[in-house]
């Protein structure tokens, strides 16, 4: 089996034609019969009843995983999800990897719910986490893509630290999306005007007035903050690409935010200045929300030469008490200290004077790979804060049952956003996609498309509202 390539951006779900050509298949085979129209209800229909369910708010207390009494009256929808083959090699070592997923539905008068169960047998929150080698007396990250040459400290295949996620993708107004559902947005094997077809295949709409709305609940987020990611997809236009551009890249976007500039705990060059971001009256200013990564380059002392490491690390602990393997926006500066010097044996100066030596006895194997796994005191490699603006609407709370994922997703019907958000407040019949990453995987995700959200409860062999 050869290398397996990241080609996708993180803030993707890719729903594919496996083959170019290929005309038809069953939904749940990942390829829609394209001559269907739009999805049939009662076939593979989430019913969404009456009912309110309450969720931890966001930075409130972890979810214990309790189902209220209050779903036993949504019907579940249970679908199998599969890692489909692109026929390109980028999910390659994936495929074929199957989760179960439940799917349950309420709203009410302001908001609508979802709760989301799929199998997995591993917890993975990790990602990217911070380790010392001590062969080289450098600091390196954990890979979050799949990598052959990555090992284990006895030589043996080490699996990628990449957090599992959950996506769900609904439409704003992609033409094709009601019989392709979140097929309409993936152009693998397509190069779409281009003479090549990019390698492993990109994520966009078919025009600058194409959008649709994707939830992501990254578990590391989840965890820390219950939010999901609130994104959307567009043909690039809205960061100046699309027709006039290039369009060999993802173009998964985050709903705009509150910005909040150069005074922002977050690093100015680890912001994004200059870029409008897609918020009523923005100009070009500073965006940067829900954290950023926990690495910078330093010269090393008395070198010209830099060595990569954490920009803040909690001493003598692995990140903020009680948190998922992160350091949260809200310490940094705090109960976190900044890593101000390194030197060349790796001992890392922070910034109220303390040092972190990894060489020492007493540290051991603390900040080293043990096995399959990291020492306690390995440094988190993501800094965590709150989605803010619409790029926060979608409170979720998650709980690992020790077999799988309950994950709870709330919304407004309407969060006012009609720009980049789907609008539920007509309670008409809305389609879309889930995907699932599981088992190591970073983009490799299993799909299932052509589902249907119907407001009301089915009974007696009719709708009822």
């Amino acid at each position: 089996m050869k290398k397996i390539k990241n080609y996708l951006a993180p803030n993707v779900l890719m729903a594919a034609i496996i083959v170019a050509g290929l005309s038809n298949c069953t939904k749940h085979d990942q390829v829609l019969d394209l001559t269907t129209p739009t999805p049939v209800l009662d076939v593979d229909t989430l019913y969404s009843v009456p009912g309110t369910a309450a969720l931890q708010p966001i930075d409130g207390a972890a979810w214990d995983g309790g189902i209220e009494g209050a779903w036993s009256d949504a019907t579940p929808l249970t679908v199998s999800a599969v890692v489909p083959d692109l026929g390109n090699g980028t999910f390659e070592g994936y495929v074929g990897n199957t989760t179960n997923i439940t799917m349950r539905s309420m709203y009410d008068a302001s908001y609508i719910y979802f709760l989301m169960e799929f199998n997995t047998p591993q917890e993975n929150v990790m990602s990217a986490q911070w380790y010392f080698k001590p062969s080289t007396h450098t600091w390196a990250q954990e890979k979050t893509a799949e990598d052959l040459t990555n090992l284990n400290p006895d030589g043996s295949y080490r699996a990628p630290f990449s957090q599992d996620q959950f996506v769900i993708m609904f439409n704003i107004s992609c033409q094709t999306f009601n019989s392709m559902s979140c097929y309409a947005a993936c152009h693998v094997n397509s190069a779409y005007g281009y003479s090549v077809t990019p390698e492993g295949g990109v994520m966009y709409t078919n025009g600058p007035t194409e959008r649709t709305d994707v939830w992501r609940a990254r578990m590391l987020q989840v965890m820390n903050t219950n939010q999901s990611n609130d994104c959307f997809i567009d043909d690039g236009s809205s960061v100046g690409l699309g027709e006039s551009g290039a369009l060999n890249k993802n173009e998964v976007h985050g709903d705009w935010q509150v910005l909040n500039g150069p005074s922002s705990s977050v690093p100015p060059s680890l912001q994004s200045p200059g870029v409008i971001v897609s918020s009523p009256g923005a100009t070009n200013v500073y965006a940067a929300d829900g954290g950023y990564s926990n690495k910078q380059s330093l010269k090393i002392t008395g070198k010209t030469t830099k060595m990569a490491v954490p920009i803040w690390v909690i001493p003598g602990g692995q990140s903020t008490a009680g948190k998922y393997s992160a350091i949260m926006l809200s310490d940094t500066g705090s109960t976190a200290k900044r890593v101000v010097a390194v030197d060349s044996m790796g001992v890392l100066t922070l910034s109220n004077g303390v040092t972190i030596d990894p060489n020492t006895a007493a540290s051991g194997t603390n900040y080293q790979q043990v096995f399959g796994g990291d020492g306690p005191n390995c440094i988190p490699g993501s800094i965590v804060g709150s989605y803010t603006g619409s790029r926060g609407d979608v409170i979720t709370n998650a709980y690992f049952t020790g077999s799988g994922w309950r994950v709870l997703f709330k919304r407004a019907l309407n969060t006012g956003d009609n720009v980049n958000d789907v609008n539920f407040s007509s309670l008409s019949d809305q389609p879309f996609g889930v995907g699932a990453m599981f088992n190591h995987a970073d983009n490799q995700h299993a799909i299932v498309a052509g589902l249907t959200l119907h407001f009301g409860a089915r009974g007696n062999g009719r709708i009822k509202k």
